[in-house]
């Protein structure tokens, strides 16, 4: 049975390899700066933000509109009866049909005439007591909130793809440490197996060893599964879609430490921060916008008019006007008129209302402000918490060699006294696991520096605290 699962590990495992090298030909590398741009670009997130600023943008544009004054031209040619009553009547917000004539002596008529009517009219709130004013500066202050979500959802994603970036490198190195592992321990069950066969070893020996190289196996297929995983991730992050191969870039983040950052910083540039400010702000204006709309506008009106009517303005021998029922009698203009002036309207109601909504706003206004309060708590804890990560990497990084190498000469010590006869098999499987944790930790070690880097970068807001090391 033992024999049958190494076997099978084994097809298992040249299956594997076979398919990373099929892959590797077609992979391209992928820097870290060339994935920012990809889920700059791709990831829906960042355009649902961009397609927000471009709604905001032209809100402002459309509200600057409003201070144009309205230019509103009419024509129509109706078929109409004329009776009417003296009286008065209320327009009902424009939906009654006003008066059609004067008052007739002869009564009413079911007779119909063609009538024309055209008009120029020009409405123009040139004074409104900064009511304008306010409302366009609480859409500029919405639009800078829309920028700051930008800005915001961009910094906060381009940290998710770098950290997974990162443990991405930091699983690939495990996978070469895991394989290595499996090499020696696979060279030793290969040297156990013939000294067994040939009675300088136990039995027992093989069957430690082979128990050993099964362990060594399941352990790099299970590193192999994590790592293959933290692509799709990465993929995920960068909005890429279908069968998109790449190799991720080794050269600046294995080869080195990254050099010394300054952890002095404080963390008011946090795009998050920002964020949240900038809806204090559009909050803050929106009571002022309110406030305003309580005053009256000021409106300069011009128009200019013409109408025709197929009632004519002489009577007939009876005293009653002479209609005419063809369209070419009513149809061209008789009477022209115009006006001119300066109209003023003021709701004085609205102050009972107006002055509810400002107390409410206000108190919309107060909770962005102890939704920012609490959001620059939990940012300088975050900061604090990075500044301890960074400095405790730092030291894990320096250690990390040093227990390598011990480990290393640890491995070597053995393994000659186990070749020489002196020590057991247990005490070299002992051995193996130690120098297979040791190198875990160096790959551990180096790439927590570069995430203790990118998580300080993230609470300070100062991105280029980690890109400054790419180069």
């Amino acid at each position: 049975m033992v024999h049958t699962r190494i076997v099978i590990l084994m097809i298992s495992i040249f299956w594997h390899s076979a398919l990373l090298a099929q892959d590797h030909v077609n992979k391209e590398v992928l820097g870290l700066k060339e994935a920012f741009k990809l889920a700059k670009q791709n990831y829906p997130s960042i355009k649902i933000k961009v397609a927000q600023k471009e709604a905001t943008s032209y809100e402002l544009k459309a509200l600057q509109n409003n201070f144009l004054p309205n230019f509103i031209v009419q024509g129509q040619i109706l078929d109409a009866t004329s009776n009417q009553v003296r009286g008065t009547f209320f327009p009902n917000e424009g939906t009654a049909i006003p008066v059609a004539g004067g008052i007739k002596v002869n009564g009413y008529t079911d007779n119909a005439v063609w009538t024309s009517f055209a008009t120029g009219l020009i409405n123009w709130k040139f004074f409104s007591f900064g009511k304008y004013r306010a409302s366009v500066d609480a859409a500029k202050a919405g639009m800078s909130v829309a920028e700051a979500d930008y800005q915001n959802e961009l910094f906060q994603h381009e940290i998710k793809v770098g950290d997974a970036y990162l443990l991405g490198l930091i699983m690939n190195d495990m996978l070469k440490s895991q394989r290595a592992n499996m090499t020696r321990v696979k060279s030793l069950k290969d040297v156990t197996i013939s000294y067994a066969q040939s009675g300088l070893k136990p039995g027992v020996d093989s069957s430690l060893v082979n128990a050993e190289y099964s362990k060594a196996t399941l352990q790099f297929l299970e590193v192999q599964r994590l790592a293959r995983e933290q692509v799709v991730y990465l993929k995920e992050l960068l909005g890429l879609f279908g069968d998109v191969n790449f190799d991720l870039d080794t050269a600046v983040f294995l080869k080195q430490v990254p050099g010394q950052i300054d952890i002095s910083r404080s963390f008011t540039n946090n795009p998050s921060l920002t964020y949240f400010k900038s809806i204090v702000a559009l909050n803050r204006a929106k009571i002022g916008s309110i406030r305003k709309s309580e005053l009256p506008s000021v409106s300069f009106l011009a128009a200019g008019w013409g109408r025709g009517s197929g009632i004519t303005d002489r009577l007939n021998n009876n005293g009653d006007f002479i209609y005419s029922n063809s369209l070419s009698s009513g149809v061209p203009f008789r009477a022209y008129n115009y006006m001119v002036g300066i109209s003023t309207i003021w709701n004085i109601t609205t102050l009972f209302k107006t002055g509810n909504e400002a107390r409410a706003q206000r108190s919309v206004t107060r909770m962005a402000e102890e939704r920012y309060n609490e959001e620059s708590l939990i940012v300088e804890s975050e900061l604090e918490r990075a500044r301890l990560r960074y400095q405790a990497a730092l030291e894990v990084a320096r250690q990390a060699p040093i227990q390598l190498t011990a480990a290393q000469d640890a491995y070597a010590q053995a393994k000659a006294r186990y070749d020489a006869g002196l020590n057991t098999i247990l005490e070299l499987t002992q051995t193996y696991a130690i120098l297979n944790r040791a190198e875990v930790d160096s790959s551990l070690a180096r790439g927590n520096v570069w995430r203790a880097i990118l998580q300080y970068a993230a609470a300070s807001g100062d991105f280029e605290l980690f890109t400054n090391n790419l180069n």
